[in-house]
């Protein structure tokens, strides 16, 4: 889920350490439980809320009210309500989350990697480490450079060669500043030794609707550009995947043209802190049912989803890691916001 390569689990990582966070849990006094098992009991019984920090319309929008209604029934058909609170880089849902003293699964938030990078860039309002829960995650995202059907760049080496020629001129549509798209391209750029000048939006959608009006030499982003591509009206130039998708076999990936980079971000769900656990299991269980579902393999194919289940343990283990990994890649990338 990073631009760094993953070191191969062995003995005693994420194995043990779901078995310390099960001892752990385990060791929580007796005192406490009833108010636990009582806060559990039925839940849900009303509606849920999840803060998609994008505009409607965009991959994140789309992808979460479709997995919504995959989960619903295992949430005892309980109501579960999109809240689009686009711009601030994506932050929004997490700044939510942070105010939330103890969070009773009514509200969440979807799980994205910048929550555990833009702390690393600027002065956030919550803790990434403390204050969320990181429930599951449920599928991960690759990413691409396209640019509209009819544009003159024609591959990825038309687009170096334009921002060589053309100096901080060929410009590019992101989601905000220091999303994934935005860090692919600082890392392109100081690969290939050129500048591109960026272009921050509140969500996928603009992005597109920039690139697809002209408004933008070209985008970066997740796959939100994948329905695009399929019908005729972009282009996508090369993917940062580790092998080139099913969907667009004659694009190249990065590092078949030589650029040592594989990136993918993960979307989950992440709610506040000091959540009952039985609550997590509730919530985790109904959105594993979920993404097992057949139907489930639709929206992956429509976005060229890639199936990246973590369990809570795991997910939990992952971001932290993410954490430190993106810290050393904002030190090495000098980006300031």
């Amino acid at each position: 889920m990073s631009m760094y390569p993953r070191s191969p689990a062995g003995p005693g990582t994420w194995s043990g350490r779901r078995q310390l966070l099960r001892g752990l849990a385990a060791g929580v006094p007796a005192l406490a439980l009833p108010s636990l098992a009582t806060a559990s009991q039925g839940f849900p019984n009303r509606p849920i809320t999840i803060i998609v920090p994008a505009s409607a319309g965009g991959l994140l929008d789309v992808y979460q009210r479709f997995v919504d209604k995959l989960a619903a029934p295992f949430l005892n058909n309980q109501p579960i309500i999109i809240e689009n609170r686009p711009g601030a880089n994506l932050l929004l849902g997490a700044d939510a989350m942070a105010r939330q003293e103890r969070g009773d699964g009514y509200l969440l938030t979807q799980a994205l990697q910048i929550q555990v990078r833009m702390p690393h860039l600027q002065k956030v309002r919550y803790d990434a480490l403390r204050d969320l829960t990181w429930i599951l995650c449920l599928v991960t995202s690759p990413f691409g450079i396209a640019v509209r059907a009819d544009s003159p760049l024609r591959s990825f080496e038309d687009l170096i060669a334009a921002a060589r020629a053309r100096p901080g001129q060929v410009s590019y549509g992101t989601v905000g500043f220091a999303n994934g798209g935005h860090l692919l391209m600082e890392e392109v750029a100081r690969l290939k030794g050129v500048k591109f000048n960026v272009i921050p939006m509140k969500g996928s959608a603009d992005v597109i609707q920039a690139a697809l009006g002209g408004h933008v030499d070209a985008m970066s982003d997740s796959a939100s550009w994948s329905p695009q591509v399929q019908a005729g009206k972009m282009r996508l130039l090369v993917t940062f995947s580790e092998s080139r998708l099913e969907k667009f076999p004659d694009v190249p990936t990065a590092t078949e043209l030589g650029l040592p980079i594989v990136y993918t971000s993960p979307i989950g769900l992440v709610g506040p802190k000091n959540m009952d656990p039985a609550v997590v299991r509730v919530l985790h269980d109904a959105y594993k049912r979920a993404i097992d579902q057949p139907a489930h393999q639709e929206i992956l194919e429509k976005f060229d989803l890639i199936p990246g289940y973590r369990d809570t343990a795991g997910f939990t283990e992952e971001m932290r890691a993410s954490y430190e990994r993106e810290k050393a890649m904002v030190a090495r990338l000098g980006l300031k916001n």
